[in-house]
Formats: C-alpha cells, sequence, structure tokens
C-alpha cells in the first residue's frame, strides 16, 4: 500500500542564536496535535512558555478521545528538554477569566508577551435540520468566544508596548461549507473576520494579527477508529493505513492530510520579524486543496 502521509518537516535546529530568545508565548489547546507542534517548534527557537489545554474537560460528543494529563505532560517534557522556561495550565478558554490569566501568567510569571497562538477548537457533528442548538452554541463558545478571550487581553498587552505578533488557527472549513460540520464551519468562517478585524485595530501599533488555515492534518482530531470507519465504511475494521489510502486523493499534491509541524513552520515564519508587513491575512497549508476554492 502506497505511503500517503508525509514526513513531518525538519524541526528548527538554531545554529546561532535562536530567532526567539528571550521572547514570551502563550499557546492554547497545546497538549497534543498542532498545539504541541507549535510549542515544541517554538521552544527549539528559545521561547518561553505559557500552555493551556482544557484535557478531559472537553464537551462529551467529540468524535475523537480527549486529551489526557500524560499528553499535556509530554508536550511539556519536551518543552523543557530544549532549556525554556514552562508555565502549564489546566484551562477553559471559553471562560473569559481564563483567557485574561493566561496573559497575566505571561506577563507577570516569564515578564513579557510576544506572541499569541490560538489554537484550542473542538468539533461537534451532525445535520444542522437535526442538531440540538446546544451542540451548535457550544462549539461557538469554544471556537469563537474561547479565541476573543484570549485575544483581547493579549491585544490590549501588546498594542500598549507595541509590539506583538498573534496568530489565529482557524482551518480550511473557515473557506468553505462541509456537510455535517456547520457549527465547526461557521466558527472557523468567524475567526478570520474576527482576525481580520483585530489586524486593523492593532495597525498603528506594528502589532500583527492573522490565520492559519491548516487543511487536513494528522492530529487526534483527525486520526481514530471512528475517523477510520467514516473514511472507509465498508471494512468492519479499517486501520489508520486505510484511512490514508482511502483519502490519498483528498488533496491535489496526493496526500491524505498534512502534519502538524507543517502548520507550526508556517506560524513560525508569520512571527519572525521578516514577517512585520504581514497581518490581516490567511496562510493555507493544505497541500494544495486551497487551489481548489475562492
Amino acid at each position: 500500500m502506497a505511503d500517503h502521509s508525509p514526513d513531518p518537516v525538519p524541526p528548527p535546529r538554531p545554529t546561532s542564536t535562536p530567532r526567539f530568545q528571550g521572547r514570551v508565548a502563550v499557546i492554547t489547546g497545546a497538549a497534543r496535535g498542532i498545539g504541541r507542534a507549535h510549542a515544541v517548534y517554538l521552544a527549539r527557537e528559545g521561547c518561553d512558555l505559557v500552555l493551556c489545554d482544557i484535557l478531559e474537560d472537553l464537551p462529551d460528543g467529540t468524535p475523537y478521545e480527549k486529551a489526557t494529563q500524560a499528553d499535556f505532560d509530554e508536550t511539556v517534557r519536551q518543552v523543557e528538554t530544549e532549556g525554556v522556561r514552562c508555565v502549564a495550565v489546566k484551562a477553559d478558554v471559553a471562560d473569559p477569566v481564563a483567557g485574561r490569566d493566561l496573559v497575566e501568567r505571561a506577563t507577570q510569571q516569564l515578564g513579557r508577551l510576544d506572541f499569541l497562538v490560538a489554537n484550542a477548537a473542538l468539533t461537534l457533528e451532525g445535520k444542522l435540520a437535526d442538531m440540538d442548538p446546544v451542540t451548535f452554541a457550544t462549539v461557538l463558545r469554544v471556537n469563537v468566544n474561547g479565541v476573543f478571550h484570549v485575544l483581547a487581553p493579549a491585544l490590549k498587552a501588546m498594542t500598549a508596548q507595541r509590539r506583538g505578533r498573534i496568530v489565529v488557527i482557524a482551518s480550511g472549513a473557515g473557506r468553505k461549507g462541509e456537510p455535517e460540520a456547520g457549527p465547526y464551519v461557521a466558527s472557523k468562517w468567524a475567526l478570520i473576520g474576527l482576525a481580520k478585524t483585530a489586524a486593523l485595530e492593532a495597525a498603528e501599533s506594528g502589532v500583527t494579527v492573522n490565520v492559519v488555515l491548516p487543511g487536513p492534518t494528522d492530529t487526534p482530531m483527525m486520526d481514530g477508529p471512528q475517523r477510520w470507519k467514516e473514511a472507509v465504511p465498508e471494512k468492519d475494521n479499517p486501520t489508520r493505513a486505510d484511512y490514508i489510502e482511502a483519502k490519498k486523493d483528498a488533496t491535489p499534491m496526493g496526500y491524505a492530510w498534512v502534519k502538524a509541524e507543517d502548520v507550526a513552520a508556517a506560524t513560525l515564519f508569520l512571527l519572525t520579524d521578516e514577517a512585520r508587513f504581514i497581518s490581516g491575512d490567511t496562510l493555507s497549508i493544505d497541500a494544495a486543496d486551497v487551489a481548489t476554492w475562492t
């Protein structure tokens, strides 16, 4: 069977002074997947970190397993191996107090806030006509309100100091429709508008706000028995390899998905000084799927 899952992009290994030595970032949804990839890549560039995840308090009904404390501990272990400071917080960013707390931990415990990577999200699925309004509201509460609750205090701190970078992790689903993913799709479209507005409001201060749009990505949200069965319904017990083979045409480049590290690598560019005039923009990491829609 052909392998339609790409190898991860090599992680940064600076040979001189790390690009983000002495900088501080807040990353939400950091226990695993895309959040962990960002944490590890930033740590390897010398960045101190405040990490957040909701873990087992994720609402019931997600079509994937919840992150565990062991997952979060592993992220922290990998980060601390790089010799940077790390503050790990179990919290629900949909709570406005939690969002403010993350920014305060960065500024008070680590001395500053340079970067925000707003990554936390969930999905609950089903046809819109049959969906409980509470289900719809739950997804928007986490995916949209949860970003706002940490973005707003981060934006206030960054504009006051006249420096900072914010990257919102949305989704390719934020540019199209997807059956049975209505609340997730609606939330990701909303994040683009939120980030563009923040970019305009922060423009004169030199703070940038951008959106990264991952396509299908090799993370626990996309990888597991329920997802395998959805992709290969004709098999009683499909495997990960069956899923990858069935989805090989999901992207024009012939991959079932990209890697979390690919998403993190793109974000790192948006955090650099070289990206100082990129703000209010979207960047797709989806193996050319963006070329199929406007």
